[in-house]
């Protein structure tokens, strides 16, 4: 294990044993925790699919349906429909957020094969 991977597990544990417990709600920061979760997993899966022309359709996709099946989970168990699809338009903007800056800005651009000719014909 190098240094850096032994670094980011010091750091998640602390982040761990420092954090309190967690009430949900509706609120703004919630909402706010829904889309930047939202953008960060869309940026993540794209830079997966880094060298797809899709690459950010690809990564709103999957967190989109990620978060559509995670939270009609939740739903069909008995929680708030109104909150859990304030959570699912929250991480959804994100998500499109996300994918769009990441495929736009922090991603190499893609050169994808694509030709273009013209056919002419003419009877004589």
């Amino acid at each position: 294990m190098n240094e850096f991977t032994r670094l980011k597990m010091w750091i998640g544990a602390l982040a761990l044993a420092l954090s309190g417990s967690a009430t949900a709600y509706d609120g703004l920061t919630s909402e706010a925790s829904h889309a930047v979760a939202g953008a960060m997993l869309a940026g993540a899966v794209a830079k997966g699919f880094e060298d797809s022309p899709n690459r950010g359709w690809i990564g709103f996709s999957v967190s989109t349906a990620a978060v559509v099946l995670v939270e009609g989970y939740n739903i069909s168990r008995g929680s708030d429909r109104s909150s859990q699809m304030l959570d699912i338009y929250s991480h959804t903007l994100g998500a499109a957020i996300g994918a769009w800056l990441t495929d736009k800005y922090f991603l190499t651009p893609v050169v994808a094969p694509h030709s273009v000719s013209l056919l002419y014909q003419r009877r004589f």
